[in-house]
C-alpha cells in the first residue's frame, strides 16, 4: 500500500478520541463559523452527527486556554444514572431533572477544580472554600414526607415523716419531730421524621457562590462547553435548560456553548401552564448550523475547498515522514487519479466530514498501491451506506417505507435525486431520515410563481441511495426536473415546481408501493434494473506526470496551442472518444489539466484549430470533416511526438 493511502486509513473518525495537538493541526476554518463561535454570546451549535461539532468545541477550548481563561468541557453522555435518566414511574420528572442538574453542576465543579489546580495564576487556598460551598449547595438534600410528634408524661410522689422524742437528764424536756414530702411531675416530647431524602437546590444561592469563584479566576471569565446535549432524554431537556439558564445565564462573565442535533433537541416546553427552558435567539443564539455549509449541491466551490483542506490537514497531522506535499492542490493530484474523482468524492460525502473520512479511508484500503479512482469512490460510498448509514434506520420500519416511496418517486419516476417538500409541513419520519443522513437539506424557502405564498424545502437523496445506478441508463440526471430540463444548480425561485414536489400527505393516505421492511430490499430492484454502462476510462496518471512544471508557459513552435490541444486530445482519446470537436478538447483540458496544474483556462482553441496552420500541420493531428464543422483525432504514431515534445523516455514503447 502506498504511503498516502496508509495515512488516509489512519485519519481519526471521532474527535474525542484524538489529542488536542492533532485536533488543532487538522482543524479547517469554515467561513465565518469560528468567528461567530468565539464571541461572548451564549450559543447553540446545531449539526447532525459527523458534522464536526465536537472538533469545533475542542478547537475553541484550545484557543481560549491559550488566552489564560478558564474553559471547561462537559460531555453530557457521561452524566446521569439509570434512576435519573430513564423512565421510572416512581420518580416524578421534576426530581429526575434535578438529579441530572446536580450531576451537571458537580461535573462543572470538578472541571473548575482541575483547571485552577494547573493554573499558576489561581490561588487554590482562596478559591477552595467557595468551591466547597458551590458543591454543597449543588447537592443539598431534604426529607420531604411524614412528621410525627411523640409526647411522654410522667408523675411521681414521695412522703417522708419522722418524729423524735427524747427526755434529757436535765429538768427540762427535749422534744424533736421531723416530717418531709416530695412530689415529681415530668413531660417529654420527641419529634420523628419518616420519608425519602430528596435533592432541594436553591438557584440563587448557587449562582452567588459561582460568581464568587469567577471573581477569583484569571480574567474573571468562565467558558462552559456542553457537548452531546442531544444524548439527554427529550423530556428532561427543557427542565435542565431552564435550570442552567437560571444559574449560569444570570452571570455576565459565564459564556455557555451547547452542541446539539437540532431534531433531537427540545430546549423549551410548557409545564403546568408555564413556559420553561431556553428561548432560542433570545436566551441563546442559534446562528451556527453546520448542516448548511458543506453540501456539494449547495455550494460546489466551497465544498471542494473545505474537503480538500480537511483531507490534507488530517494527513499532515499524521505524517511523520514528510510524505505529504505542502500544497493541498498537489496533494490531491497525488492522491486521486484525476480532479473529477476528487469532485465525486466530495459529492459522495454530502457535506458530512465523518462520512467523508469513512469513504476515503475505505477507498484507500481497497486501492492499495494505486491512486484512488472514481470506481473506488463509488464502491466505497455504497459500502459505507449499506453497512452503516442505512442500518441505522432499519429499526424504524415506517421510515424504511417512506424512504422506499421517495426513492421510487424521485429516482425511478423522475430520474432526479432531489425533491421539494412544503416547509410548513412537519413530518417526523422525514426528519428522522434527515437526522440519519439519508436525505440532505440543500435549500430552505424555495418559492415558485405557480405556488404563490408557499415555501418549500429542497432535499436530495444521499449519494449511497443511487451509487449503484451511476453509469447506467437509470442514473439521476440532475437535482430537479422542471420546465422541460434537468436542473443541476438549485435556485431559490422557479416559475413552476409541480414536477418536483413530493406530497407527504399522499404517502400517508395511500401507502403506495410494495413496502419493504429493510433497506437491503429497497435496492434489490435497482441493482437488477437495466444494463450497466462501463465506467468512464481512468486517466493514465503517468501520462499526466510527464508534463513539465512550466506547462502553463510552455510553447512549441512559438505557440501555446500545440501542447494544449495535444494534451486535451490525448485525454479525450484515453477516455474512449475517437474524434473530438474544438469545444470538447477545451472542456477536457480545463477539467483534467487546469485544475491539477493551476493552469489559466485557455480560450480560442477552436479558432486555432480552424485557422492556425502551424497547429493544423502537426503530424500527430488528424483533421476530419463532419457536416459543416471539423472534428479531430490522433495519428497512429502520436506517442512518438509526445515523447519528443515532453522529453519522455520509455513512456511509450515504439518500434
Amino acid at each position: 500500500m502506498n504511503k498516502i493511502n496508509e495515512l488516509l486509513l489512519q485519519i481519526g473518525k471521532r474527535a474525542e478520541r484524538k489529542d488536542d495537538d492533532y485536533l488543532v493541526k487538522s482543524f479547517v476554518q469554515l467561513g465565518h463559523v469560528f468567528t461567530l463561535l468565539k464571541s461572548d454570546d451564549n450559543q447553540i451549535i446545531h449539526g447532525r452527527r459527523g458534522t464536526g461539532k465536537t472538533h469545533l468545541l475542542k478547537f475553541l477550548k484550545n484557543k481560549i486556554y491559550k488566552k489564560n481563561e478558564i474553559v471547561i468541557e462537559v460531555d453530557m453522555r457521561c452524566l446521569g444514572s439509570t434512576s435519573g435518566i430513564y423512565a421510572d414511574t416512581t420518580i416524578n420528572i421534576s426530581e429526575r431533572s434535578t438529579r441530572l442538574l446536580t450531576d451537571t453542576l458537580c461535573e462543572i465543579h470538578q472541571a473548575i477544580l482541575d483547571q485552577i489546580s494547573i493554573n499558576s495564576d489561581c490561588d487554590i487556598s482562596e478559591i477552595a472554600p467557595y468551591l466547597d460551598s458551590f458543591v454543597e449547595l449543588s447537592t443539598n438534600t431534604s426529607i420531604d414526607e411524614n412528621k410525627a410528634i411523640e409526647e411522654m408524661n410522667g408523675c411521681s410522689e414521695e412522703h417522708n415523716r419522722s418524729t423524735d422524742l427524747s427526755l434529757a437528764t436535765t429538768p427540762s424536756l427535749n422534744f424533736k419531730a421531723n416530717k418531709s414530702n416530695k412530689s415529681t411531675n415530668s413531660t417529654s416530647n420527641r419529634t420523628t421524621y419518616s420519608g425519602r431524602e430528596k435533592l432541594k437546590l436553591h438557584f440563587g444561592a448557587i449562582t452567588k457562590s459561582l460568581q464568587k469563584i469567577i471573581n477569583l479566576i484569571p480574567n474573571r471569565k468562565l467558558w462552559i462547553l456542553l457537548d452531546e446535549w442531544s444524548e439527554i432524554p427529550l423530556d428532561l431537556q427543557p427542565f435542565l435548560a431552564d435550570s442552567l439558564k437560571k444559574i449560569l445565564f444570570a452571570i455576565p462573565n459565564v459564556v455557555v456553548k451547547i452542541a446539539s442535533i437540532e431534531h433531537r433537541s427540545r430546549f423549551r416546553a410548557i409545564h403546568n401552564g408555564l413556559n420553561i427552558g431556553l428561548e432560542l435567539s433570545s436566551d441563546a443564539s442559534t446562528s451556527i448550523n453546520l448542516d448548511e455549509f458543506m453540501v456539494f449541491d449547495n455550494d460546489k466551490d466551497k465544498a471542494i475547498n473545505f474537503f480538500k483542506e480537511l483531507i490534507h490537514r488530517h494527513c499532515i497531522a499524521l505524517d511523520e515522514d514528510n510524505i505529504c506535499s505542502e500544497s493541498p492542490q498537489k496533494f490531491i493530484s497525488e492522491t486521486f487519479t484525476q480532479s473529477s474523482v476528487f469532485e465525486e468524492f466530495v459529492r459522495a460525502s454530502e457535506g458530512i466530514p465523518r462520512d467523508a473520512i469513512h469513504i476515503i479511508s475505505n477507498a484507500a484500503m481497497h486501492s492499495e498501491n494505486r491512486k484512488i479512482s472514481i470506481s473506488a469512490i463509488r464502491q466505497s460510498a455504497r459500502r459505507w451506506y449499506t453497512t452503516n448509514k442505512s442500518k441505522d434506520i432499519n429499526s424504524n420500519e415506517d421510515a424504511v417505507h417512506l424512504l422506499d416511496w421517495i426513492i421510487n418517486k424521485v429516482i425511478a419516476e423522475k430520474h432526479t435525486r432531489g425533491f421539494l417538500v412544503r416547509s410548513d409541513i412537519k413530518e417526523d419520519l422525514l426528519e428522522f431520515l434527515y437526522d440519519s443522513r439519508i436525505i440532505h437539506l440543500v435549500k430552505q424557502g424555495v418559492s415558485a410563481k405557480s405556488h404563490k405564498g408557499k415555501r418549500f424545502n429542497l432535499y436530495v437523496l444521499d449519494y449511497g441511495c443511487y451509487a449503484d445506478l451511476l453509469s447506467t441508463k437509470d442514473e439521476p440526471k440532475g437535482i430537479l426536473f422542471e420546465e422541460g430540463k434537468y436542473i443541476e444548480i438549485p435556485k431559490i425561485d422557479f416559475r413552476t415546481i409541480n414536477n418536483s414536489i413530493l406530497d407527504i400527505h399522499e404517502y400517508n393516505s395511500t401507502g403506495l408501493l410494495p413496502l419493504y421492511n429493510s433497506t437491503d430490499d429497497i435496492y434489490l430492484h435497482a441493482k437488477l434494473n437495466g444494463n450497466m454502462i462501463s465506467l468512464e476510462n481512468e486517466i493514465n496518471q503517468e501520462l499526466l506526470n510527464t508534463l513539465p512544471s512550466n506547462f502553463n508557459k510552455l510553447k512549441i513552435k512559438d505557440t501555446v496551442y500545440i501542447p494544449i490541444i495535444f494534451s486535451g486530445l490525448v485525454i479525450r482519446t484515453e477516455l474512449g472518444y475517437e474524434r473530438s470537436t474544438g469545444a470538447e478538447i477545451t472542456n477536457t483540458f480545463n477539467q483534467y489539466f487546469s485544475d491539477i496544474n493551476n493552469q489559466k483556462k485557455p480560450n480560442n482553441i477552436s479558432r486555432a484549430l480552424r485557422e492556425n496552420e502551424t497547429v493544423r500541420s502537426e503530424k500527430w493531428l488528424q483533421v476530419h470533416v463532419s457536416g459543416s464543422t471539423f472534428v479531430f483525432s490522433l495519428s497512429d504514431d502520436w506517442q512518438i511526438h509526445w515523447n519528443e515534445y515532453f522529453k519522455v523516455e520509455n513512456l511509450f514503447q515504439t518500434n
